[in-house]
């Protein structure tokens, strides 16, 4: 006789096998496989869920309080050790599964790999196990690559109050002695939320969703959701955050109700001084890991971190929260709508930053809680044993117990990920068994096709499917696993994603790589192939398509651009690369190019001393306009007896040495009376010596720079310093000797309110500072606060001066000082200025029609080209309208792509793809498309001194794998051809994402479109402005019609939404 469960017991009813479930247990990505016959006996798991019912009649299980707690918790470990036993039996097996695509990269703690004799796995198929969860991570890695970073952050957790629960409690019970009413009734409100959030859209419409389930050690089940919109319900500014968040306590005059929701479930606390002892209390001192209190905000705005600052009004309006009187910097964000709906604490967060995709997916994905004591023992022979260790102080509430014996899912993400297998040619994974004949597996296997070679054989067979990437093939085709093909999709869509390989598995790595970017491929030997050449192997094949970087691209790059015979442009070039290229051998480098480097001095002077002093001199010049030394670099040291330069400082010199204009000095005759005023103002106080800062206001286009320069003409022309100064490089190349500020003053990237420019007082920067009589500083409305009292600062330090500016002479251009900005009113445009809005794409077409007429015939004139442009408020607008631009500009393609790298991965946890997906301002994309004579923009200063501002417009000249020859279009270097490496970029926010991302590509991106921040300082002769959603400001607006130069040559096209006749 048997007693409780065993293997024999039969099954009656329906098999669960036909029942239609949402049960994650199930492979996501199961498509096209035939279900597996129902079962005939009932599983242990099975069986205490029969068990484990409410009945009419008493359950006296359900009674035993916390004894069917601990009954719950054994029972589920003894369901988990089945499963663990039978994968420890059957590892050989599980191997297999492994090598054909799962991922095997989990860190299983060994620091000395030569000691590992065997490993016993636990595989991605084992529901919650770490590569289960490493599964789900990169599947949600791929949802974002794929659609972009979560909009919003949800975190429900379970009420134990709820009517629900308290309704089937027996008497004398607590929610605490039914975990199976806990699991149950949460998993109810559970599908009820995906109703209304999936559904209903009561939030908005959610185009993708991940979310999973986590128990607190309490016992209390939450779950997570992230939730992508679809792009008409993005948020985008602080009124649409308002629209859906709440974080102050409702009135209870008005809103009784909510304002007892609000108190019972959203506030925080209190901790801090007021509770020291609260577990959020963390670190030394102990602070709030949660933040709180959180400061009190009129108005919600965008934060410094992931998240927005949230309105929190000081309105007086406070509960009581165990004995303690909290106000609204206590409020956890909320949806009222939601809370209302579920009476449980429901926290809503607005993700404004990609920086929130890996603090939220590895929260996510972290696992279970568990505390781990480890004897490292030095023996050769040491069995990695990943059950042990999944299974060795792990902690299991009663709730995540019963909630695993009711096989209630434990996460979810759509749309589904179908994992991609790669494998090199005949190395595709074989199954058979002891007893098969290896003939007859031959026979068996050689018909088969595994994902990756039938991805080849559609592209043979269908000329649609050759237009898609490997990992973009689920789209648009569904994989049948039966007949092992892939198949025209019919319905629903899957996100694809290339399984991981690590680059120490060599050739497997870059077949991956090639697959990440080449389109079509209908046999290997196509991804052997490039630029019309067969390789013997992946790597030469990607390194030819320029896909990986190698030791020696310094060299080669300047190899290529020798080829151009400009020495002197050789030369800048050779100094970019010491500054931003982080070379490993200078010296190497060096003697491998001097002779291209010298060459023009070599047919000048017989003497090669005085050569090689010239060129280290040029050099020199070049590295010190950036703030470095040539004593910073393994390089030759200029021979102190050949004086070929004066004594003193470099960056005077060069001031002094600027050529004064003609017209420029008698510029003053044409001055209208408020500049002429301004003019004489000025020049009083050079005359007298007397200290003072000038604010120069006025529209775009009224003169302000014509007046800057007749200040800086005449005041150079006395023998005395005058600095021009800009915010943007292109206002820099606008006035004679212009300069950034940031390059000028030394100004920070990330500022605070103590912030000093980065000048020794010893350095020839601070002494051209202290000579200069007046500094003009134009648009210094647009640098930041921090920027402007960090300079203030800094010049008194340097200057030995108290006085503002240390008593120098500044003129501050702030534009339009007299514009108003109004909260809510509205600009009439002109109609004849407008391209009415009918839709997105016709409405784009015939912007570009108008601004860029007849492109394929007037492409080639570099005037045409440079005197237009098309701008915008975002970069993902300009993206698409540069896209279309150059598939339209006639002449070969060039395809660049960038080497990425998260420098802090120590795990790999971001796949190389996904680093390629991101697209960050200011940082060039991945994938940098080029062709002659394209206009493209400089993103950074790489010489400011002979014109690379960031903000120069360039026209490409002429390409190499390693540099591009380009020419200066605008400004007081026009014509100037320069070499431009590929450099290491960094975005300028080092807390945009949670990794430091490093970008190597040529610091340039395509300009017949640009942000009309990007804009700032430019006159476009012929500009259009494209609007598909309001701006920021209504000085953002002002900036985008005052680049042009007549109502005739500007053009717009607003969404319809934006229009108010």
């Amino acid at each position: 006789m048997y007693s409780g469960w065993h293997p024999k017991i039969p099954r009656y009813g329906v098999a669960m096998d036909e029942i239609i479930s949402d049960n994650e247990d199930n492979d996501e990505g199961s498509e096209g496989s035939t279900s597996k016959k129902g079962r005939n006996t009932a599983s242990m798991r099975e069986y205490y869920c029969y068990k484990f019912q409410i009945r009419s009649n008493d359950n006296v299980i359900l009674m035993g309080g916390r004894l069917f707690q601990k009954f719950a918790v054994d029972t589920y470990i003894k369901i988990e050790t089945t499963r663990l036993v039978f994968v420890e039996k059957n590892q050989t097996k599980i191997r297999a599964d492994l090598y054909q695509g799962i991922v095997d990269c989990f860190n299983a703690g060994e620091a000395q790999p030569s000691r590992v004799g065997q490993r016993v796995v636990l595989p991605a198929s084992f529901i919650g196990g770490p590569r289960d969860m490493r599964r789900r991570f990169l599947d949600a890695m791929a949802l974002v690559q794929d659609d972009g970073r979560p909009d919003i952050f949800l975190t429900m957790t379970c009420n134990p109050k709820w009517k629900e629960i308290d309704d089937e409690l027996l008497p004398g019970q607590s929610a605490q002695d039914r975990p199976d009413l806990v699991a149950r009734v949460f998993h109810a409100k559970l599908e009820d939320l995906k109703v209304q959030l999936l559904q209903r859209h009561i939030i908005g419409v959610v185009g993708s969703y991940v979310y999973v389930i986590e128990f607190q050690k309490r016992g209390l089940p939450h779950a997570h959701f992230l939730l992508i919109m679809t792009p008409g319900y993005k948020m985008n500014n602080p009124d649409d955050y308002d629209k859906l968040v709440c974080a102050e306590i409702p009135d209870p005059i008005r809103f009784p109700e909510m304002h007892d929701l609000v108190k019972s479930h959203m506030m925080h606390g209190p901790c801090g001084s007021l509770r020291e002892k609260s577990p959020c209390m963390q670190g030394v001192p102990k602070i709030c890991r949660f933040r709180y209190p959180r400061q009190f905000n009129e108005k919600t705005s965008q934060g410094e971190d992931s998240y927005p600052l949230y309105r929190r009004r000081n309105n007086g309006i406070e509960v009581t929260v165990r004995n303690t009187s909290l106000d609204n910097r206590w409020v956890a964000p909320y949806n009222p709508k939601l809370l209302m709906m579920f009476n449980c604490h429901i926290n809503v967060e607005v993700c404004s930053s990609i920086k929130s995709v890996k603090y939220l997916f590895k929260y996510f994905y972290k696992g279970h809680d568990k505390q781990v004591i480890h004897i490292d023992k030095d023996q050769e022979n040491v069995v990695i044993n990943e059950i042990k260790k999944f299974q060795d102080a792990r902690y299991v509430s009663p709730p995540e117990a019963l909630w695993r014996v009711f096989s209630f899912p434990l996460s979810k993400i759509h749309p589904c990920v179908l994992a991609l297998q790669i494998h090199l040619p005949n190395q595709q994974l074989v199954r058979f068994k002891d007893v098969d004949r290896m003939e007859d597996i031959v026979d068996r296997e050689k018909e088969k096709d595994s994902m990756l070679t039938a991805f080849f054989k559609k592209n043979k067979e269908d000329s649609k499917a050759r237009e898609y990437l490997y990992k973009d093939f689920p789209k648009h085709f569904t994989w049948n696993r039966g007949n092992h093909c892939w198949r025209t999709r019919a319905h629903k869509s899957m996100v694809g994603r290339l399984v991981y390989a690590n680059p120490a598995e060599g050739e497997r790595y870059y077949l991956r790589l090639l697959l990440c970017h080449i389109t079509g491929p209908t046999c290997f030997e196509d991804l052997y192939t490039a630029n019309g050449v067969l390789h013997p192997t992946f790597r030469k094949a990607a390194l030819e398509r320029g896909l990986i970087e190698t030791d020696d691209k310094l060299s080669q790059c300047l190899e290529e651009a020798s080829l151009f015979q400009f020495p002197s442009a050789l030369r800048r070039l050779f100094a970019t690369m010491l500054i931003f290229c982080e070379p490993g051998n200078v010296r190497k480098l060096w003697d491998d190019h001097y002779d291209s480097l010298s060459e023009d001095y070599r047919k000048q002077y017989g003497c090669a001393e005085r050569v090689q002093n010239m060129v280290l001199i040029d050099i020199r010049v070049f590295l010190e306009s950036m703030s470095k030394k040539l004593s910073d670099y393994d390089l030759p040291k200029v021979s102190p007896h050949i004086d070929l330069q004066s004594r003193g400082y470099r960056e005077v010199q060069e001031e002094y040495s600027i050529n004064v204009d003609y017209e420029d000095l008698h510029a003053r005759d044409s001055l209208n009376p408020d500049k002429k005023f301004a003019y004489d103002e000025i020049m009083r106080h050079v005359d007298q010596n007397i200290p003072g800062v000038f604010f120069i206001d006025g529209p775009g286009g009224t003169g302000k720079t014509f007046l800057y320069k007749a200040l800086l003409a005449n005041i150079r022309a006395r023998g005395l310093i005058a600095l021009a100064t800009t915010t943007s490089g292109v206002a820099a190349n606008n006035m004679p000797g212009g300069r950034t500020a940031h390059s000028r003053f030394g100004i920070p990237l990330n500022l605070d309110n103590n912030s000093m420019c980065k000048i020794t007082k010893q350095s020839g920067k601070a002494q051209v500072l202290r000579e200069a009589k007046v500094i003009i500083w134009d648009e210094a409305a647009m640098a930041k606060r921090q920027a402007v009292e960090a300079v203030d600062r800094t010049m008194q330090d340097i200057t030995y001066e108290k006085l503002p500016f240390g008593g120098k002479i500044m003129v501050m251009g702030v534009g339009d000082g007299k514009e108003e900005t109004l909260d809510e009113s509205y600009i009439c445009i002109p109609d004849n200025m407008s391209i009415r809005y009918t839709d997105k794409t016709k409405s784009v077409d015939a912007l570009i029609d108008a601004i860029f007429p007849s492109l394929e015939s007037n492409g080639a004139d570099s005037k045409f080209i440079i005197s237009r442009a098309i701008l915008s408020t975002k970069n993902e607008s300009v993206d698409e309208i540069n896209n279309k631009l150059i598939e339209r500009f006639s002449g070969e393609q060039k395809v660049f792509y960038s080497f990425d790298e998260a420098e802090d991965d120590k795990n790999n946890l971001y796949p190389m793809e996904y680093l390629n997906s991101l697209n960050v301002s200011g940082v060039p994309p991945h994938y940098l498309r080029l062709k002659t004579g394209c206009p493209v923009i400089l993103l950074r200063n790489i010489d400011p001194s002979n014109g690379l501002c960031n903000g120069t417009r360039l026209i490409c000249r002429a390409f190499q794998q390693n540099v591009i020859d380009a020419e200066i279009a605008v400004g007081q270097h026009a014509g100037k051809r320069v070499f431009l490496p590929r450099i290491p970029l960094c975005p300028s926010d080092d807390e945009m994402f949670p990794f430091k991302l490093k970008r190597k590509q040529f610091p340039i991106q395509l300009s017949f479109s640009m942000t009309i921040n990007k804009a700032q300082g430019q006159t476009i002769p012929n500009v259009g402005v494209y609007l598909p959603e309001s701006v920021f400001s209504h000085g953002q607006l002002y900036v985008a019609l005052s680049r042009g130069i007549s109502r005739v040559n500007t053009k717009y096209a607003l969404s319809d939404e934006l229009f108010e006749m």
